[in-house]
């Protein structure tokens, strides 16, 4: 995405939100309401259903591969390989080498190979940095339908692949309404879920994804740094309406920081940038179509890893479009699990183990005074500098996909 300078506004007062109309605006009052945080962060007994838009997603996964069989001295020999595998299988796919220009082949139902420059690669190992982006997928659907489709590539890959992961590995979860835009308190609830849940998914991941320039800290960065939760949920809603200033806001970085100092010395404003655990970048200003796009999740390499991610993103992305959050209540993972296996039951998601694992392993966060998680580091390395100008220039091929799925040109 360009990077796009903005002059936030400080609010000063609560203002009305002017929303598209719809349909569910009783229900959603009732379903808000019913469902509200209790003082001590606990939910007490089941909510019921919630009345949330469907939602479309779309997985990048960012791993570090090599050949069982072959030791290719080239990405574009590992590419060939990758592409043959996928065409025995029978999964559509194009190589993003192929289709240099947006459009010109383009298959939104097929998976796209592409090389990854944020990922080393050790060529002498044969091991070489790539991206597998899938297609829009429907998140609530008969069956496991997407499970199913999501195991067949990652058993196709394990079988004839080695997959392994780095600091730099990733897997990218991409959200959008089915409707094929957001309405402005969808954006505005999935925000404060963001914000508000941050240090509990912080419980999830590995250390070295909780500090990563790659997936940094909202709760934390310069816009929402100094304020307590209940100032920052009043920033986001009394924010103008806007698909322009609340996503500056949630992915707001300095220009004296070391990523700011990394995308372009001598900048005199602070900027939006993607880089962080969640990015509403690719939110279109004008009617509000695109994605959200959760980046903290590590390389994952096998299925139920990659199952339980997109199991938590989807559910969480529901609750928030109907479930109001008490800011002075303390979260709580073990409510936030409670809450989304209540929703995994009203919205008939199979496999719910893939969650409960995931929820399972969490590890404690220890804070440590005067310190902000996940802000930016006080300084990067040499690598990291090169490797977050790569990314800024790196094509966007999941909104490649979005904009073709919607018919966008």
């Amino acid at each position: 995405m360009p990077h796009v300078t903005y002059d936030l506004p400080v609010p000063t007062r609560r203002s009305t939100v002017l929303r598209r109309p719809v349909n569910r605006s009783s229900s959603r009052s009732k379903s808000s309401s019913s469902r509200s945080s209790s003082s001590n962060g606990s939910i007490s007994p089941p909510p019921p259903p919630v009345d949330a838009p469907g939602f479309l997603f779309c997985v990048e996964l960012g791993l570090v591969v090599r050949s069982r069989k072959h030791n290719h001295k080239t990405i574009h020999d590992l590419e060939a390989e990758l592409s043959r595998r996928f065409r025995q299988a029978g999964i559509g796919h194009m190589l993003a080498s192929k289709h240099p220009l947006h459009g010109y082949g383009w298959d939104d139902r097929s998976w796209v190979i592409a090389t990854e420059p944020c990922i080393r690669s050790r060529p002498s190992d044969y091991r070489f940095g790539m991206k597998f982006v899938s297609p829009f997928m429907s998140f609530i659907e008969s069956g496991d339908s997407w499970q199913q489709r999501l195991d067949t590539v990652m058993a196709m890959l394990n079988e004839n692949f080695e997959l392994t992961t780095s600091h730099q590995c990733f897997t990218h979860i991409h959200i959008a309404p089915v409707a094929g835009y957001w309405e402005f308190d969808q954006v505005q609830g999935l925000a404060k879920s963001a914000l508000y849940f941050e240090r509990c998914l912080d419980e999830l991941v590995p250390p070295y994804r909780r500090n990563s320039i790659w997936a940094k800290s909202i709760r934390n960065n310069h816009y929402f740094g100094s304020l307590s939760m209940i100032k920052a949920f009043d920033r986001v809603d009394t924010s103008p309406p806007s698909f322009l200033t609340l996503p500056a806001m949630m992915n707001w970085c300095s220009k004296s920081s070391p990523t700011g100092e990394a995308l372009g010395r001598g900048r005199y404003k602070d900027f939006a940038h993607n880089t962080f655990r969640w990015n509403f970048q690719n939110i279109d200003p004008v009617d509000g179509r695109g994605t959200v796009e959760f980046r903290q999740p590590p390389g994952c390499t096998t299925i139920g890893e990659l199952v339980g991610w997109v199991q938590l993103i989807g559910c969480l992305a529901r609750l928030s479009c109907g479930h109001d959050i008490d800011p002075a209540a303390a979260p709580k993972l073990k409510s936030l699990g409670k809450w989304l296996m209540y929703e995994t039951k009203f919205s008939n998601v199979p496999n719910t183990h893939c969650l409960k694992a995931l929820l399972k392993q969490a590890t404690p966060v220890t804070s440590v005074p005067g310190v902000m998680p996940g802000a930016d580091p006080e300084e990067i390395t040499i690598e990291e500098d090169q490797r977050l100008k790569w990314e800024a220039n790196n094509r966007n091929l999941v909104m490649e996909q979005y904009r073709t799925l919607m018919l966008i040109y």
